[in-house]
């Protein structure tokens, strides 16, 4: 684990991850209610991109992922899902990772929206996402509803562990 930016806690440690902000209740990102993350920096710069306040990596505030944890176990019962959006969520992986371990510990189910085409993500961060909606935002095939552009993937892993 990178030990930049994070703080000892138990013996372990917390990293601290940049963010944007919080939607404690969104019902637009999944088939659900979800606590969304609003990731800080992406260096990808999609044309038309959603979000283009959250590109900048010094915005936002920094923030340990221990404290995001509590937020979201504080209403965890009205909860179906943890949304992780940005800015590119995979740009600050060490704090993706302990956040999506912590998601699955209290089971709720972990949403991905990342930029990055899916064979590119790593398979540890994979494992920990029920549902990964992959590949950058293309104005240009716009589609008006899921997913925002043509291009994109959806995996739906939650398929999976049913069989």
């Amino acid at each position: 684990m990178e030990s930049d930016g994070g703080q000892r806690i138990g013996g372990g440690l917390m990293p601290k991850v940049r963010i944007a902000g919080f939607n404690d209740f969104n019902t637009s990102d999944t088939d659900g209610i979800a606590f969304s993350i609003f990731f800080q920096g992406c260096h990808r710069r999609c044309p038309g991109c959603h979000n283009p306040e959250l590109q900048s990596f010094d915005g936002g505030e920094e923030v340990d992922t221990d404290e995001i944890i509590q937020r979201i176990q504080a209403n965890q019962r009205f909860y179906d899902a943890v949304v992780f959006v940005g800015g590119e969520p995979l740009e600050q992986p060490v704090a993706l990772k302990a956040l999506l371990a912590a998601v699955r510990s209290i089971g709720l189910s972990a949403w991905l929206y990342t930029g990055y085409y899916i064979l590119t993500i790593s398979d540890d961060i994979i494992d920990l996402c029920d549902v990964i909606i992959a590949g950058e935002y293309r104005q240009d095939l716009y589609t008006g509803g899921f997913p925002a552009s043509s291009n994109q993937i959806v995996l739906d892993r939650r398929k999976e562990k049913v069989a």
